[in-house]
């Protein structure tokens, strides 16, 4: 029993209060891209191929066969739901203090210790800079978490520089 219990982190630097400060490093316009976009694109692709879909082919009024606009109008669909899958629902809204990263997908949200984070990297992405943290094993969320930094952010990046040079 005494095995499976964990030890808590130092708490010897927190404020006196004993709530660290939380800083939010993504962007505002993650809430954006990550609900918005896809619910508002999906809902207009599937509605799109639904009337061409369902609508006979004598009343579409099309020069040529009605199949190959609604295969086409198909991939299309299917090309966008497999975007939004792959990029935009990745993307987490993560919150930080001195001993956990908050990460959530506005629905759930997780807290891993900082001792949980191997490294991170910063990329552009679809002319969009993202910064992906990458955890030592899969959490709820999986091994890479993926965000849009905020203006917070650099100021974050530059203390935990700044403090990795001093131990």
């Amino acid at each position: 029993m005494m095995e499976n219990q964990s030890v808590p982190p130092d708490t010897s630097k927190l404020p006196s209060n004993g709530n660290p400060k939380t800083a939010v490093l993504s962007s505002n316009a993650t809430l954006f891209w990550r609900v918005f976009t896809p619910v508002f694109g999906t809902v207009f692709f599937t509605g799109l191929l639904l009337v061409f879909w369902l609508t006979d082919e004598e009343d579409l009024y099309l020069p040529s066969s009605v199949w190959l606009p609604r295969f086409i109008l198909l991939a299309v669909w299917a090309g966008w739901v497999f975007f939004v899958w792959r990029t935009l629902w990745r993307l987490k809204r993560v919150d930080v203090d001195d001993t956990h990263l908050y990460v959530t997908n506005y629905w759930s949200t997780v807290r891993y210790p900082w001792q949980d984070v191997e490294r991170w990297e910063e990329k552009r992405r679809l002319g969009r800079r993202v910064v992906n943290f990458w955890l030592k094993a899969p959490g709820r969320f999986g091994q890479v978490i993926s965000f849009l930094p905020g203006s917070y952010f650099d100021e974050w990046k530059k203390e935990a520089e700044a403090k990795a040079l001093s131990r």
